[in-house]
């Protein structure tokens, strides 16, 4: 009766050691991506602000300087169009969303400036898996470190003579 208790204890342990990895892996920020462009290119010059957004909200502001400008958006899903405005006018370019992806975009302004064209972006590297999403994560290395724990702590205690 004493075995199955501390079996009981052990199994208890790691149920909840799972639900609190599983907790903290639900929130985690999604994948972002980083817009950038050159002032004096397209219509961006210095001082414009530059607006990106997603289904018509705003994922980020940037205002150029004479270096360019850089708006890093947290909130995308792979593939959603992300649309610009400068200095509250819309931009005839859009990007398609990449999590972990960095593009550089020449806005224009109006429709007819650019040819609603997309800019391209960056030429894949082949960045041998350091940036994708098949690594092994810290969550799932913490978990199977929880797991051995919680069954070294089961083994001992159930094998302990009282």
């Amino acid at each position: 009766m004493t075995l199955i208790r501390k079996m009981a204890g052990a199994l208890g342990i790691t149920a909840i050691a799972a639900l609190m990895l599983a907790s903290v892996a639900a929130a985690q920020p999604a994948n972002p991506m980083q817009v950038f462009g050159v002032t004096g290119e397209g219509d961006v010059v210095e001082g414009s602000v530059i607006e990106a957004s997603i289904d018509g909200e705003s994922v980020g502001t940037a205002t150029a300087t004479a270096d360019g400008w850089v708006i890093d958006i947290q909130n995308g899903t792979n593939g959603d169009e992300v649309s610009f405005t400068i200095d509250g006018e819309a931009a005839a370019e859009t990007v398609e969303f990449e999590g972990f992806a960095s593009t550089e975009v020449t806005l224009t302004a109006g429709e007819g400036a650019g040819g609603g064209e997309e800019t391209p972006g960056p030429a894949e590297t082949g960045n041998a898996g350091l940036l994708g999403t098949t690594g092994t994560s810290m969550a799932l290395v913490l978990a199977l470190g929880v797991f051995a724990a919680a069954m070294v702590a089961g083994g001992r205690t159930a094998t302990r003579r009282s």
